[in-house]
């Protein structure tokens, strides 16, 4: 196996054996980087020197027979929207194309003091928003990789970095993690820092985790997650141990299958192979009972939309005023949208989604962990879209947890996957019921690119 085929718990732990070298594991990515980044257009920034100077740093750490962090020596890509000092944080996009911030994002500090190092900035679409970037899927470049953490999902895809930092605010982590095939945690809303952070919606914005497995979302999780005081936003509770949590992994879980609304969007081959999937689980020992949805279900998809105009609208009001042709079209009828809503559409908005967080709670204190298909189809053959949102815009809008497994590959070759979610805070219960599902299911393979 070469390094880059890696996942980042398999080069962690033979970095700590003295296995692996951090500059041998750093040249194979920064090949694998230069090979593919033609056709893929992943990266914004690549720190080419600075991460191997950080590599060869690391490895002298290890010689040295230092305590070692937890990612130490691992390369992971950030979405070009989380701040890193003296490097570019553009957010792909006219506002921020100059920018340089003068410091690291919290999170993205605790990243590097648990060993990572930082192998550049990846494509995100405008502002983090439905605009597409030029990013294209690995697994058919006529295919859209998703939106907005495109560049992330299809770097990790792609075995160029084994992890990156996305974000989400309506459906931009999970998503494209289902359209390129890989693993993408959205925590509870406030569970990461995001100072730091260009936003988008304040009440919404999600620090968002790809990865190939879930073992090492949880790891990622377990590095960054934590209160910060000047995050107002910040969830101040413990922090559990994930990765402990997992342990819990070798018991089948129970499950509630979400049908409704779900099924009356999907694709007849998304039902089918949801269904299949399924029954491999309950077939392997899970409890799988269909639920309803709560009657406030509907009401807080539009109370979603509400919300996320109004606040992406309040987020760039001043910039677009000055400046409206710094922004692409999808954006722009966003905001012009959102300047329209009332204070009153607003706050009956928040009503509703405090409504169904307390009708979902009431619905996952029976069955922990819920499930539905990722998307409505595979990913769509349709460079001028990001795909459909609507599969996850219901849980970011409730805040809570949720997590995308890839479960097969469909006829036309394109990555399918299930969508599991649990309560607000439920991460480890989350992350066991993911672990064991995908132990069930098995991996797919990386995408047909060599």
């Amino acid at each position: 196996m070469e390094p880059f085929q890696l996942t980042a718990s398999q080069a962690a732990n033979m970095i700590a054996d003295r296995k692996l070298s951090p500059v041998v594991l750093m040249e194979s990515l920064l090949n694998r980087i230069e090979q593919l980044e033609p056709t893929l257009k992943a990266w914004v920034t690549l720190n080419r020197e600075s991460a191997m100077e950080a590599a060869h740093l690391s490895e002298r750490i290890v010689s040295q027979n230092n305590q070692l962090g937890p990612l130490h020596g691992i390369p992971i890509g950030l979405k070009d929207i989380f701040y890193t000092e003296g490097v570019k944080t553009t957010a792909c996009s006219q506002v921020y194309k100059d920018f340089i911030p003068n410091h690291d994002a919290s999170c993205v500090t605790k990243l590097k003091s648990a060993g990572a190092i930082i192998l550049g900035k990846t494509v995100t679409t405008p502002y983090a928003a439905s605009d597409p970037s030029p990013t294209v899927n690995p697994w058919n470049p006529e295919h859209t990789p998703g939106g907005s953490s495109s560049g992330s999902s299809v770097a990790v895809a792609a075995r160029m970095c084994p992890l990156a930092l996305g974000s989400q605010t309506v459906g931009s982590t999970v998503r494209p993690a289902a359209y390129n095939g890989i693993v993408g945690l959205k925590p509870t809303y406030g569970r990461i820092s995001l100072k730091g952070v260009i936003g988008l919606g304040w009440s919404l914005d999600t620090v968002g985790l790809l990865a190939r497995s879930t073992e090492d979302t949880a790891l990622m999780l377990q590095v960054m997650a934590g209160w910060d005081r000047e995050d107002p936003v910040s969830l101040n509770q413990p922090v559990p141990n994930y990765l402990d949590g997992l342990l819990s992994s070798n018991h089948p879980p129970r499950i509630g299958l979400i049908r409704d609304y779900f099924y009356e969007i999907a694709q007849a081959e998304v039902k089918t192979h949801t269904d299949k999937t399924v029954q491999h689980l309950q077939d392997s020992g899970a409890i799988i009972e269909e639920i309803p949805l709560p009657s406030s279900f509907l009401e807080n998809v539009v109370a979603g939309e509400i919300t996320f105009r109004a606040e992406v609208a309040a987020y760039h009001e001043s910039n677009f005023m000055s400046e409206p042709n710094y922004y692409p079209p999808l954006i722009y009828k966003i905001i012009e949208e959102g300047m329209a809503i009332s204070a009153i559409e607003y706050t009956r908005a928040q009503k509703v989604r405090s409504e169904f967080r307390r009708d979902l709670q009431e619905i996952l204190s029976n069955f922990p962990v819920l499930l539905t298909p990722s998307t409505p189809s595979s990913a769509p053959k349709d460079l001028t879209t990001t795909g459909d949102k609507s599969f996850q815009a219901p849980w970011t809008t409730a805040g809570v947890p949720t997590i995308n497994i890839p479960s097969g590959i469909n006829a036309l070759g394109l990555p399918l996957g299930i969508q599991l979610l649990s309560g607000w805070n439920e991460e480890t219960r989350l992350l066991a019921t993911a672990v064991w599902c995908e132990k069930t299911l098995g991996l797919i393979p990386a995408p047909p690119i060599d």
